[in-house]
């Protein structure tokens, strides 16, 4: 059975992951107050990487062809289908507030802030409040995306892993 995912399907998978990964710990770290200014910075900048990488991974998303027909349930297909398209979402809902929110610094790491005023807004208050709660989106839809990729290797004993961990062809 030929590899369902191109190459840069699963690098763009992988980066994506790294970012998310880097982003909650600078991003958590900053709020609690365990690390200075440089975390948000890091923070800042590994989030405009992954606006670039999330447009990068949707353009080719939409040009890739699936090249193998699905043996899972339609339930599993489903459920994957939405988690996925939950998880794009969330992430551009993640970056989108993100950037608005930290517009209103005064001195940011943006290379295109918006307009101080809309982010230091009502507006801009509020989408810093659904930036923090996509920590809690972010838990949820991980966990899902994990559970099944976990149950299709440990349970079911299928390449559904294996094929986002393989650059083969």
């Amino acid at each position: 059975m030929p590899q369902p995912f191109s190459r840069p399907q699963i690098a763009f998978h992988w980066i994506s992951a790294a970012l998310v990964l880097l982003m909650a710990a600078t991003g958590m770290m900053y709020f609690l107050e365990i690390a200075d200014r440089t975390a948000m910075q890091v923070h800042q900048i590994s989030g405009q990487i992954l606006i670039l990488v999330l447009i990068g991974r949707l353009i080719v998303k939409a040009r890739a062809k699936r090249r193998t027909v699905s043996d899972h349930a339609a339930w599993e297909r489903g459920l994957a289908l939405l988690v996925q398209i939950a998880l794009y979402l969330a992430l551009i809902v993640a970056v989108v507030t993100g950037y608005v929110s930290v517009s209103a610094f005064s001195s940011n790491m943006l290379l295109f802030p918006v307009d101080i005023g809309f982010a230091r807004s009502d507006t801009g208050e509020q989408l810093l409040e659904v930036h923090y709660l996509m920590k809690w989106v972010f838990l949820g839809l991980i966990g899902l995306h994990v559970a099944g990729a976990l149950k299709h290797h440990l349970i079911d004993r299928d390449n559904t892993l294996r094929h986002m961990i393989s650059f083969r062809t």
